[in-house]
């Protein structure tokens, strides 16, 4: 199982609106075929409580909605039943909502995470057009530390967090049953 760690296209960077100059935006990709699990155990790794995540609800039925339920985990669903926003506070709410991520990404529809201090539900619903960059109209950006875009090749990690902004400090965080892929990484 492999990852690379690069920094981020300027395609990948212009795909997200939001202020470029506080903040290092890198890439990992993961094959397809070694997702599974990755997610829960780079996040578990890397950022601390709460994380706050935004789902495409078109893969969220009853029985998700329930699980999320037996496990405490606070969700909103905005008014077109488009997008949930979720508060995750322990570990085995991260690996249900990972999963979900997982299946998401897999059927090419991203997921995305925040972790920062004074982060609110309402101030993170999305407008995603193809044509135009992702935008979070109600976000302070000045409040995100670390944001997550899942993707089905891997993430879009856009942070201000002096432990993971470059591609060598990364490499602390990558879960140890992962090799790099150096040929592929910017390091």
């Amino acid at each position: 199982m492999s990852v690379f760690i690069q920094n981020s296209h300027i395609s990948l960077i212009n795909s997200i609106k939001f202020n470029k100059k506080d903040f290092t935006v890198l890439s990992i990709g993961v094959m397809l075929r070694d997702f599974e699990g990755f997610t829960n155990n780079f996040i578990k790794a890397t950022l601390k409580f709460p994380l706050y995540l935004v789902l495409p609800m078109m893969f969220i039925d009853d029985e998700e909605v329930g699980q999320m339920k037996l496990l405490n985990i606070e969700y909103q669903i905005n008014k077109k039943s488009e997008w949930m926003t979720l508060k995750v506070e322990t570990n085995a709410q991260l690996k249900l909502i990972m999963g979900y991520c997982e299946w998401s990404a897999c059927n090419g529809v991203g997921s995305f995470l925040f972790q920062g201090n004074g982060i609110h539900y309402g101030d993170l619903w999305p407008n995603v057009e193809w044509i135009h960059p992702t935008e979070f109209p109600n976000l302070d950006w000045k409040k995100v530390a670390t944001f997550i875009d899942i993707h089905e090749v891997g993430f879009t990690v856009i942070t201000n967090d002096n432990r993971i902004n470059s591609t060598i400090k990364m490499l602390n965080y990558i879960p140890k049953e992962y090799e790099i892929d150096l040929d592929k990484s910017d390091i």
